[in-house]
């Protein structure tokens, strides 16, 4: 029943917050290790969430002894890694990363323990470059979803530890998931686009700068694909690689027909700059006023840091050589409507399209507010400056010194009729037509 393996799971991290549960969990750690261990081929796909955090309760307590047990799953975490529920992704990594630290605390792992595993198998040490190797392990996976699973954990992985690691063990990583980007399977592909983004921006430049030579051109092989949005995050790869080495570095490294790109990169950048300019001049706002205001707005845009990294947008605005990252925020001027109500004005883009400058504007009601759910709403949603509505004056129609109308020709005796209370006040005010007042017509 996948309820009540939920509500089982559950039950872990709930002892987790409790003085008397931690010592349970510490206590029967061991008995909690076999039995998730027994259960791993039958937990169901909805509890795999909560089979996480489970694990994630039985890792946290786990004696220094017993570090046999985080190789034992680990493949079942790197496998999460890829789940289409975000929030079981969210679960593995979070996971990944207290493997991580709990293996950098020291400790022995009995391999011998592992399921598997050779019963004459030696006893290792625990560190953060032997759970690298452990993650490494599954780069030679029988399935492109096992290696792109495994690149995807390792990219979480380098992100967090990266500080931590000797910068040999970086560059074998590096220069083994470089070999990754030739790949004609896109899922690998995809992932190896992941690691290769966070390398660009967290790696030392020692580290990454020397291996251009081999990165760029495996980016370029990509640069065609319309599919699974390659050439979106291939030219945001670059982007990134360009503001952080010079556009001399990369496109010294960038085959000659993909130079291309890189002289459009170029281009669009320097127009992009120069528009922000002429707009923060038109504006009487300075640069720095403008470089606060676009890291304002950029806070929060993702849960995590390596959110940002990884899933950042392929079309930010974003200087080149420049120490901003962030391109300023658009400021829409409100317009005024018919007796002097203003506008909304909305700053920023719907749907995040569109190039800079340019507000979009929604066209609101004094008396009440636009109700978007409405599907004509959009109707009131205008991406152009809307100009002052002029009001309508009424049409006057003519009449003659007795009252009635005059069609046609021109009648010197005729009048100009303003509205309904010119025609009431002939009528004595109370809008009833008199005996002798008949309205007739004239040609």
């Amino acid at each position: 029943d996948p309820q009540l393996q939920k509500k089982a799971y559950k039950l872990l991290p709930r002892l987790a917050t409790s003085p008397n549960g931690i010592i349970a969990l510490q206590t029967r750690n061991q008995d909690l290790q076999s039995l998730l261990l027994a259960s791993a081929s039958s937990a169901s796909a909805p509890a795999r969430r909560d089979r996480l955090l489970a694990l994630a309760a039985t890792i946290t307590h786990l004696p220094q002894t017993d570090l046999h047990f985080i190789p034992s799953v680990l493949s079942e975490v790197v496998i999460a890694a890829k789940e289409v529920n975000e929030k079981a992704r969210a679960a593995a990594f979070d996971l990944l990363v207290l493997m991580g630290r709990k293996m950098s605390e020291g400790g022995t792992i009995e391999q011998a323990k592992i399921p598997h595993m050779d019963p004459a198998a030696h006893t290792a040490e625990a560190s953060l470059e032997e759970f690298f190797t452990m993650v490494s392990a599954g780069l030679v996976g029988s399935t492109p979803h096992m290696v792109s699973a495994s690149i995807t954990a390792l990219t979480r992985v380098l992100y967090e530890f990266h500080a931590q690691l000797k910068r040999s063990v970086i560059e074998d990583l590096v220069s083994t998931l470089d070999l990754f980007l030739t790949s004609s399977n896109r899922e690998i592909v995809r992932s190896c686009l992941g690691f290769t983004k966070v390398a660009i921006v967290t790696l030392p430049d020692e580290v990454v700068r020397p291996r251009l030579g081999s990165l760029v051109p495996g980016l370029m092989s990509w640069s065609r694909e319309h599919k699974s949005r390659f050439r979106a995050k291939v030219k945001h790869i670059l982007e990134r690689a360009i503001r952080r080495f010079g556009y001399e570095a990369v496109e010294r490294c960038c085959p000659e027909d993909g130079k291309k790109l890189i002289h459009n990169i170029r281009k669009s950048k320097e127009r992009k700059k120069r528009k922000r300019n002429e707009a923060a001049m038109a504006a009487g706002e300075d640069d720095g006023e403008e470089e606060e205001g676009g890291q304002q707005q950029r806070k929060g845009r993702f849960e995590s840091e390596y959110d940002e990294a990884v899933y950042g947008s392929e079309d930010e605005d974003t200087d080149v050589g420049s120490s901003d990252d962030n391109e300023p925020a658009s400021h829409a001027q409100g317009a005024k409507r018919k007796g002097g109500d203003p506008r909304k004005d909305v700053k920023g883009k719907l749907g995040g399209g569109g190039g800079g400058g340019k507000g979009t504007y929604i066209i609101e009601d004094p008396d009440e507010p636009l109700d978007l759910l409405d599907h004509t709403a959009l109707g009131h949603i205008s991406t152009s400056k809307p100009v002052p509505l002029k009001p309508r004056k009424k049409a006057k129609a003519p009449v003659n010194v007795d009252g009635k109308l005059v069609f046609g020709g021109t009648d010197g005796d005729a009048m100009m009729l303003d509205d309904d209370a010119d025609y009431n006040n002939d009528n004595d005010g109370n809008g009833i037509q008199e005996p002798g007042d008949d309205v007739t017509l004239e040609s």
